[in-house]
């Protein structure tokens, strides 16, 4: 019996012995298979950090050429805003230069004709006086429209509008283009207010271009400013047809223009809606409108919309 019992423990310790081999070698087939699997993780991680930081770089580079391409699009826009403007510092000093002009020949022929009395010389060299002022004014203005301060600055729409409307009213004047005003909002906020008067400037003058290039009858252009929901907003609206379906979707894309290659360089919506909508942090729209005359007649236009944040506290 005794001999049975050993012979029982024997065969119990074997297969026990048997079983642990075999149990160790699936445990280290598993540890093996573990650790590749944590080598693999490893090398999954350094490649995933690799990609990271490849990608963080990619991404500063992508971020990088943005900005200077942005830069470089600024300048041309400005470059071709400049064009503009010298055409109508050209339209504001005509009417000055010439009534100098007349003057200066006023006082030559009464002088010649001995006729030049002390009252009549300080009057005609007033008025020469005051042209050459509105003269050295115009420069001011043009000046402080191109300086590039980027510091923000508590700023009405009234105050930005008035200082647009000395550059390019007589433009508006002399094309025969009436300009009108519903100025309903004179609260001021903070942004940038040299970038504010070219966006202005650049959609006054967009709507200048298409009533001249449509020939409309009886052209105007009308600039509202309102409150809504906290917002200040500011419109631009023309009669000049409008904006066709087929490119109003793509009016603020670069080098976008509905402009002959001469006239047009593409740049100024777009670098208007970079302002407004980055550089300023509001939204500016476009859209089409119905325009009833006195008549009772219809006809399109197109309404552009800045819409800025909340008010300066007081």
């Amino acid at each position: 019996m005794k001999k049975e019992i050993k012979q029982f423990e024997k065969n119990s310790y074997d297969s026990l012995e048997e079983e642990y081999k075999i149990k160790s070698k699936r445990l280290d087939k598993i540890l093996i298979q573990s650790d590749k699997q944590q080598y693999k993780l490893m090398k999954l991680n350094d490649e995933l950090e690799d990609y990271k930081k490849n990608l963080e770089l990619k991404v500063e580079e992508e971020i990088k050429k943005r900005i200077e391409k942005e830069k470089m699009l600024f300048n041309q826009s400005r470059l071709a805003q400049m064009g503009e403007m010298i055409s109508m510092i050209a339209h504001q000093w005509r009417q000055p230069l010439a009534a100098i002009s007349a003057t200066c020949g006023a006082i030559s022929i009464k002088a010649q004709l001995n006729k030049l009395d002390d009252t009549t010389a300080i009057e005609l060299t007033n008025k020469i006086s005051e042209y050459s002022q509105h003269l050295s004014s115009t420069i001011d203005d043009f000046r402080e429209f191109f300086k590039t301060n980027k510091e923000k600055k508590d700023i009405s729409f009234s105050e930005l509008i008035n200082s647009v409307l000395r550059i390019i009213e007589i433009s508006l004047s002399n094309k025969d283009i009436k300009l009108k005003q519903d100025l309903k909002c004179d609260d001021k906020f903070s942004s940038y207010p040299n970038e504010l008067k070219q966006v202005i400037l650049n959609l006054i003058k967009n709507s200048e271009d298409i009533l001249k290039e449509n020939e409309v009858s009886n052209p105007f252009i009308k600039i509202k400013t309102y409150k809504e929901d906290k917002k200040f907003i500011l419109e631009v609206i023309d009669n000049g047809g409008g904006i066709s379906d087929d490119i109003i979707n793509n009016i603020f894309d670069p080098y976008f223009s509905t402009k002959t290659k001469k006239d047009g360089t593409g740049l100024g919506l777009y670098m208007s809606k970079l302002i407004v909508e980055e550089h300023c942090k509001g939204k500016l729209t476009v859209s089409n409108i119905e325009i009833k005359n006195k008549n009772g007649e219809s006809t399109c236009g197109a309404l552009f919309k800045i819409s800025l944040g909340e008010k300066v506290d007081d």
